[in-house]
């Protein structure tokens, strides 16, 4: 197995690239075709104003004129820019159908006006996986709604690389998170075509992990017979230490440059209330995650 489609969601100036740089090292190993894809912003109605009072049609007519020019604006203008990082890692413009292995990496352009609010996961759904980037700890609500988006709604493995972070190469040293949970499970099989190129894979649980879920050394020995390089880790939870600080510091001591885990291991709802594993490390980690729901 490996990853022949990439989907690329390309909307800021700055993530956009990082993405793309990401998927292409990826791309480059399995020579995958890059579905690299901006999708324009829906005009809601408070951009009509908000629909509380009666407004003249031509008024109306003449804003969603004036948003859909700004977006078309927007997408030659990231268009330009997509070409441009083709040509510095010198990939072919092709589209998907026209790929084939003695191309190598392939990337094509998609102008997408959305029909509904899914629709980047629905494009997902028919790749292997996506990668996007961040704009950092700090980054803007949306940049995480699309992650959940495309975790909760595609079906597929998504990879996130933090735009503030070194320029992503494949990953030679690789942190798995591991706490016997479904998810955990289906982050593993996602990511395989990866672990089995990385020179050491360990396989982490922190604290006690579920009850009568298999060990992590149980997992090292289901990725050995896949020729991967793995060693397993079982951290100690000391009184006041949080699981989250814990696995982070032990992926950093380890220079990990990749993460694999999975994502919203407890309910939505805990997630949204008390942030959780998966948001502590989206926001803290410095590191590229690689998640399955």
């Amino acid at each position: 197995m490996a990853f022949q489609k990439i989907m690329v969601p390309f909307l800021k100036e700055q993530s956009g690239p990082a993405a793309f740089d990401a998927a292409v090292a990826l791309a480059d190993r399995f020579k995958a075709h890059l579905d690299v894809v901006y999708m324009r912003p829906p005009i809601t109605a408070a951009q009509l104003g908000g629909g509380y009072y009666p407004i003249a049609v031509n008024y109306v007519q003449a804003t969603i004129d004036a948003l859909q020019e700004q977006a078309s604006q927007q997408a030659e203008a990231l268009q330009r820019i997509f070409e441009t990082q083709c040509a510095k890692h010198d990939v072919g413009l092709y589209s998907e159908a026209e790929h084939t292995d003695d191309k190598g990496t392939t990337a094509s352009w998609s102008d997408v006006d959305p029909r509904t609010s899914y629709d980047f996961s629905k494009r997902g759904r028919v790749a292997d996986l996506a990668v996007l980037a961040t704009s950092g700890p700090d980054a803007p609500q949306d940049e995480l709604e699309l992650i959940k988006e495309l975790v909760f709604q595609s079906g597929r493995p998504v990879l996130i690389v933090p735009g503030d972070a070194k320029p992503f190469e494949f990953p030679d040293t690789i942190m798995v998170a591991w706490d016997g949970g479904r998810e955990a499970a289906r982050a593993i099989a996602a990511a395989m075509p990866i672990l089995k190129q990385a020179r050491d894979v360990t396989v982490a649980s922190v604290g006690a992990i579920r009850t009568g879920a298999e060990p992590a050394d149980h997992v090292v020995s289901h990725l050995k017979l896949h020729g991967v390089h793995a060693s397993s880790l079982a951290a100690r939870l000391e009184k006041g230490d949080d699981a989250e600080e814990t696995f982070l510091s032990h992926a950093k001591t380890r220079k990990a440059d990749l993460i694999v885990m999975g994502a919203y291991s407890h309910s939505r709802l805990r997630e949204v209330i008390w942030g959780g594993f998966t948001r502590y490390l989206l926001k803290e980690s410095g590191i590229p995650l690689f998640m399955a729901h």
